[in-house]
């Protein structure tokens, strides 16, 4: 089992309906692949990050799909390993629209969201990324 965690910058001009779309492909692509994740959605800077999850070589084929989707530029993979089990078992794609989260609950939160997800001044380490997706995760409806 394996592990994708990326971040980009969705297209000018996306719209709710846009994401609606992006997100039912996903869930029904990903569930005949055997793929589970995350996709979260920031409206403030544009920005997507997404967890996936499940056979290594299905992941890269998706996120090489992902680098050449143009509703997505600027794709940066931020890390990538084994896992020993999925975290989002339960759903082909989980979905969380960043300014709906109270982030106050959300253990080891900082500011690094001011400065977007796919900004290079933010260092994100991989155990710490991984953290602050499950907490995502975990306040989910």
């Amino acid at each position: 089992m394996h592990e994708l965690f990326y971040c980009s910058y969705a297209a000018p001009g996306i719209n709710k309906d846009d994401i609606l779309e992006i997100l039912e492909a996903s869930r029904k692509n990903n569930e005949q692949l055997g793929i589970t994740g995350i996709l979260l959605y920031w409206e403030k800077t544009n920005e997507f990050l997404q967890v996936l999850e499940g056979d290594r070589e299905a992941l890269f084929e998706l996120y090489e799909k992902i680098v050449q989707d143009s509703r997505h530029s600027l794709v940066r993979l931020v890390y990538h390993g084994e896992i020993q089990e999925r975290g989002f078992k339960n759903w082909s794609m989980a979905f969380q629209n960043f300014d709906a989260i109270d982030r106050s609950k959300i253990e080891g939160y900082s500011n690094f969201s001011t400065l977007g997800f796919t900004d290079e001044r933010t260092p994100i380490e991989a155990s710490a990324a991984i953290s602050l997706i499950q907490t995502f995760r975990d306040v989910l409806p």
